[in-house]
Order: C-alpha cells, then sequence, then structure tokens
C-alpha cells in the first residue's frame, strides 16, 4: 500500500528561519521512522509564489488554501505574532485544526515598536493558557528535541503502523464466540442440503446476531470500525480513477450500502484478474465492518493465497486470526510476514517492531511465555531506537510485557513493567487519564495475585475513579473494575464487601448486555465464592450452576472457565461435608482442564489440591498424599515461596502425614 501523505504547515515569521529548517529536516528524519506516511511540509515561501494562485488578491489568499488542506500546523513565534500568522492562527482554530505553537525564549525589545509587538505576542499567547497546549524553547536544538517529541508522540498516536487492536477481554471473547457460531453455521452448510431450515442453525442465528448487538457496545470496537471503514475507503479511492467497479463501491461503502458494495467488489474480482488479491483484502474489511468475522478471515485467507508475497496481507491475515483465537494461524501468518517486511522496511524500522510485538502477542494466546518475551523485548529495543526511550509507544510495550509476567505468574517482573510504562505515560498525560487508569488496574490484578491485596485495592480504586471520570458508570470496563475489586476483597476475606462490588458489576452487565454472556457467567461464578464464603452454600451452588449454564450455552463444549466452575462446585460440596459429590465435580473439572493445559499448570495444581483435601475428609490419607504431592511442585514451578497456594498445601500435606501415622 502506498504511504499516507501527511501534509505539515510551517507558520512563522522570517526571524525564526533556523527553526523552520531544523523542521524540515526533522519531517525527512521523521519520514524515515514512520515509512508508512509521506510528511510534505508545506512552507509559504517555497509552496506559494506570486502568480501561482491565479485568482487570488494577495499571497494570504493564496496561502489560506495551503493551509487549509494541511493536517497538522506547527506555529513558530519570537518576538511578534504578525497580521498575515495571526490570521492563519484564526484560520486554523476555526478549521479546528491540530497545531503546535512553539515561543522562543530569551527577546528583550529595546524600542517603543519592538514594546508594542512583543506585548501583542504575550497577549496573545496568554489567551493560549486554557484552550493550546504550548512550548517554550531556548534555542534551535531545544527546539529540535522538543519539536521531535512532538510530532513522534502525534504520528505514533494518529497514523500508527497497523497492530493489533487491544479490544477489552470482554469484547475479544465476545468476538472469538461469535467466530465459533459462525464456523458452526458454515460447518452445517457443508453437512445439511437445507441448513437454513435447521433448527441448530436457526438458534445460532439468533445468537449472531444477539452477539453483534453485544459487541456494538463497546466504543473500542467502533473505533476499529471505524478505522477499518477509513482504510477500506482509502484503499479503493485510490483505484477510483482506473476502476469503475471500485468508484462505485467506494460510493455505496461511504453510504453505508454494504451489500451493494459487496457485490461490486466481487464483479470487479471476475473482472480485472490483476487486482483479485487486493479485492479480496477489501472485501475482508468490508466484512469485518460489519463484525462477519470468519467470512472476513477466509477473505483475507483468499489474498494471501493469490498473492503470497504481500506482507500486509500476511498481517492483516495474522490480526484476524489472533482476534478469533486461532493462535497457531497468528503465528503462522505473522512469522510469515516478518521476512517480508524486513526486506521491504530494514530491520530497524517501527514497522518490524510493530510485527515482533504481534507475534509476541499471539504467542501469549498459545501460553508460548518466553517466546513471547523475546519477541517483545525485540520490538522494545528498536522502539527505544526509534522514538526514544521516553515515548508512549514504549509504555505500550512495557504493558505487553508486564502482562506476560503476569501470565507467567512472575508478579514482580510484572509489576516493575507496569510501574515502568506508569512513569513514561505520567510525562506525557494527565494523571487522570485513561491510559494511566488501565495501569492502575493491571498494577491491582499483579498486587493482588502476589499477595498483596490492601496495595491492589488502592490501585483498583484509582483505576475505577478516574474510569468512571472518562466512561461513566455505565460501561464495561467500569463493570470490569468492580468485578477486579470484588475479587481482591475476596482475598481479604471480607465477603460481603466483595458480594457488594459483584452485585454492581452485575447490574451494568445486564444493562448493557443478554444474559448468556461471558461476564455475567464469570460474575455468577464470582458470586458463587463470595457467598461460599460467608457459608451460603446453596446460594453458592445455584450461582456456579448458574455460571456453568451459560458457558455451556455460549461454547457448547468443555471450556477451562467451566473446568474451573466445576472445581468451585466441588469446594461447595466439601463445605457441605458431601466429599463424594465433590469428588465427581472435581474429577470433571480435572479432565476438562487436562484438555486444554499441559500437566504444568496451576489450574491443574488446584484441583488436585482440593482432591487432596476431599479425601483427606474422607480419611482416604494414601490417596489424599498422592494428589498433594502432585500439586505441590506445579505450585513451586509457577508461584513465589511464601504463596498461600504453596503454604496450604505444604500444611495439608504435612496433617495428612500425620493423620495417616496416627491411623496406623
Amino acid at each position: 500500500m502506498a504511504a499516507k501523505n501527511i501534509k505539515i504547515f510551517i507558520a512563522s515569521a522570517g526571524e525564526v528561519k533556523a527553526e523552520r529548517e531544523k523542521a524540515i529536516l526533522m519531517l525527512n528524519h521523521l519520514s524515515k521512522s514512520h515509512r508508512h506516511l509521506q510528511l510534505e511540509p508545506m512552507e509559504w515561501e517555497y509552496d506559494i509564489v506570486p502568480g501561482s494562485q491565479p485568482g487570488s488578491e494577495t499571497i494570504q489568499h493564496s496561502i489560506n488554501p495551503k493551509l487549509q488542506e494541511s493536517d497538522l500546523l506547527v506555529f513558530i513565534f519570537y518576538s511578534r505574532i504578525g497580521q498575515y500568522t495571526r490570521q492563519e492562527f484564526e484560520l486554523a482554530t476555526a478549521e479546528n485544526k491540530k497545531f503546535f505553537a512553539f515561543f522562543k525564549s530569551g527577546f528583550s525589545p529595546v524600542d517603543e515598536e519592538e514594546i508594542e509587538e512583543y506585548r501583542e505576542l504575550i497577549k496573545f499567547k496568554s489567551s493560549l493558557n486554557s484552550t493550546v497546549l504550548h512550548q517554550h524553547y531556548d534555542d534551535v536544538d531545544d527546539f529540535d528535541r522538543l519539536l521531535y517529541r512532538s510530532l513522534n508522540l502525534y504520528l505514533a498516536e494518529n497514523y500508527p503502523v497497523t497492530e493489533l487492536v487491544q479490544l477489552p477481554a470482554e469484547v475479544l471473547t465476545l468476538v472469538r464466540l461469535l467466530g465459533e457460531k459462525e464456523e458452526r453455521i458454515k460447518e452445517l452448510e457443508r453437512l445439511l442440503p437445507t441448513a437454513n431450515e435447521n433448527n441448530e442453525v436457526k438458534q445460532l442465528t439468533a445468537e449472531i446476531t444477539a452477539i453483534r448487538t453485544q459487541l456494538t457496545q463497546s466504543e473500542e470496537l467502533r473505533q476499529q470500525q471505524a478505522a477499518d471503514k477509513a482504510a477500506l475507503e482509502q484503499q479503493l479511492g485510490s483505484q477510483k480513477e482506473n476502476n469503475q467497479l471500485k468508484a462505485q463501491a467506494l460510493e455505496a461503502v461511504e453510504k453505508g450500502d454494504y451489500a451493494a458494495a459487496e457485490n461490486l467488489l466481487k464483479e470487479s474480482a471476475k473482472h480485472s484478474a490483476a487486482d483479485t488479491a487486493a479485492t479480496y483484502y477489501e472485501l475482508a474489511k468490508l466484512k469485518k465492518i460489519q463484525l462477519q468475522y470468519q467470512p472476513a478471515f477466509e477473505f483475507y485467507e483468499l489474498a494471501d493465497k493469490i498473492d503470497q508475497n504481500n506482507a500486509g496481507y500476511l498481517h492483516a491475515a495474522g490480526s484476524m486470526a489472533w482476534e478469533l483465537g486461532y493462535s497457531d494461524k497468528a503465528i503462522m501468518y505473522f512469522e510469515k510476514s516478518l521476512p517480508l517486511a524486513i526486506e521491504e522496511y530494514g530491520e530497524r524500522h517501527s514497522a518490524i517492531a510493530t510485527l515482533y510485538s504481534n507475534l509476541g502477542l499471539a504467542y501469549v494466546s498459545n501460553g508460548w511465555y518466553d517466546k513471547a518475551i523475546e519477541q517483545l523485548e525485540k520490538a522494545l529495543d528498536i522502539n527505544c531506537e526509534v522514538y526514544g526511550e521516553r515515548h508512549p509507544a514504549i509504555a505500550i510495550t512495557y504493558i505487553n510485557l508486564g502482562a506476560t509476567y503476569l501470565h507467567k505468574h512472575k508478579y514482580d517482573k510484572a509489576i516493575y513493567f507496569y510501574m515502568l510504562a506508569l512513569e513514561i505515560c505520567k510525562e506525557f498525560y494527565s494523571v487522570r487519564h485513561p491510559l494511566i487508569a488501565n495501569i492502575y488496574n493491571n498494577l491491582g490484578e499483579a498486587h493482588r495475585q502476589n499477595g498483596e491485596i490492601d496495595t491492589a485495592i488502592n490501585y483498583l480504586v484509582s483505576a475505577l475513579d478516574i474510569g468512571k471520570e472518562f466512561l461513566g458508570e455505565q460501561h464495561p470496563d467500569i463493570a470490569n473494575r468492580y468485578a477486579n475489586l470484588g475479587t481482591a476483597y475476596i482475598a481479604k476475606e471480607d465477603y460481603h464487601t466483595a458480594i457488594s462490588y459483584y452485585n454492581q458489576s452485575l447490574a451494568i452487565n445486564k444493562s448493557l448486555f443478554e444474559e448468556v454472556n461471558p461476564e455475567i457467567a464469570k460474575l455468577y461464578n464470582n458470586l458463587g465464592e463470595a457467598n461460599r464464603g460467608i457459608y451460603e452454600i446453596d446460594k453458592a451452588i445455584d450461582y456456579y450452576q448458574k455460571a456453568i449454564d451459560i458457558g455451556e450455552k455460549l461454547h457448547r463444549e468443555s471450556h477451562p472457565d467451566i473446568g474451573i466452575r466445576y472445581n468451585n462446585l466441588g469446594l461447595a460440596y466439601t463445605s457441605k461435608g458431601e466429599y463424594d459429590v465433590a469428588i465427581s465435580y472435581y474429577e470433571k473439572a480435572l479432565t476438562i482442564q487436562k484438555k486444554f493445559h499441559i500437566e504444568q499448570n496451576p489450574d491443574i495444581a488446584i484441583v488436585y489440591s482440593n482432591l487432596g483435601v476431599a479425601y483427606h475428609c474422607k480419611m482416604r490419607y494414601d490417596i489424599a498424599i498422592s494428589y498433594f504431592e502432585a500439586a505441590l511442585p506445579i505450585f513451586e514451578a509457577f508461584l513465589p515461596p511464601t504463596h498461600v497456594s504453596i503454604v496450604k498445601t505444604k500444611t495439608n500435606l504435612q496433617i495428612t502425614i500425620e493423620a495417616k501415622a496416627k491411623q496406623g
């Protein structure tokens, strides 16, 4: 794909000519590190000359259209503002343009005229305090540093290299459920000649409609749709002069008539074999905009099969595979894309860092955490070179590293990387910013899992407080943070407070989603845990069963979440003294967990430990000891030595050994 053209208007008086020249050099430098962009500086003295704009009364009348078509403006001031620069600023403000204003320090007026001009500049600058972020600099080198930092941040945030969109976990879960159900319908259509009349197909279709309705509640997903639509319009627009069908498809997309656009693109694929791969890529985007993920993925795969040396198609297929939960396919596409992208961009480029990062995230999905860390560290190394060590792009990589170490149960390392991210973000953003709230939430989860409950609660409260400020009360992220606080209070054994937070989360989720929703199932499970903590065992069992029922409706087969809930049912029946029933649920949980995890997994160790407790209560001490001994080395491989799971398992093992000795 061609690089996106970004026009940057540089407005200043001749007295800061050196800064203007430095800005031009800076844009050339940035173009090399943002090669998906073409940064085009616009200077009136070079781009506008007398007579070049027929019909314009003055040079300024010729300049204004250039300013209006610019994407970004850089204003540089020293001793005065000037009539024309003021006009340009007012026009930029009226047009809602993004601009940076730089003021050079150190001017000392020497006569009345300079004093008056400088007074006007000061007055103008004071008017910006509440509306425009402006910066002061001392010399050309200082200006160079500030401009680089400002532009780099702006470009990275507004024109990122295509990267895996970090959709919230609850949204990603729904996307993957939607893909599962679309795939099942496709399978039934292959098997049944009249699949549309099949009851299962009708049920699946209704479930798909419900999930899509729930997905539209996500602001992050709506942003993704808008970005995909803009990318599709840009690609179709680049072909409309030479392809009438593509021109018509563009008009249909702009109107939201996606069915017409699809027909036109399919017709184009028949008539223009040379760009069939590009057309399939466009059809994939079109399907993705409509939340038709499985068909979108199939079109991405078709584009790759036709043009197997296109890094962009490979990357898009990998990203779509990752969103659908096809981690093996995502890894395959990212790994194939990497050498092609290196050939296109070079080894030390932000696009390559993005690929390393995405490959790392795909490895995380597959549970290959050490390989993920290796890729994320490669991304970090390149991004530090491209952006400098103190940049939001670096913070995002630190967040991904923190999340990966959290998956590895290396809590101190996770906290370390989250803190590095927090320090950087506080330099660039207000302390009350959504990204900072997300980091607080991550730190809360890491401290909770590390057993530092009061510290966790402090972070989680801060995340909730800031989140409400930006998102309001009725938002999935807020529901998630209430739930996280509930889980922290369970760890504190303050079950009544936990129930209060879980119920607040449940109320929000029920106002946003259908009852058959993974987040609602998770909350029922958590309410079961809290009620078990206050010995409301029958109520706990009821909640666990609700969670299992929803899970089975969602997945139509065994799933790790269902395994966890069977384990929790086992705990509830253990509390009731019904040990045989408890053991039957533990065994169901173990069967499911072993299907999805390797043997060395903490979720499996938890079930082993609980089976040990149940058999101890039945005075079957030999069996109990074998389960405790199976659990302990798994816990020790993943958790710090002082972790409560290790301490409890060691204690239970010793108690059981002593009980066996007394039994004789």
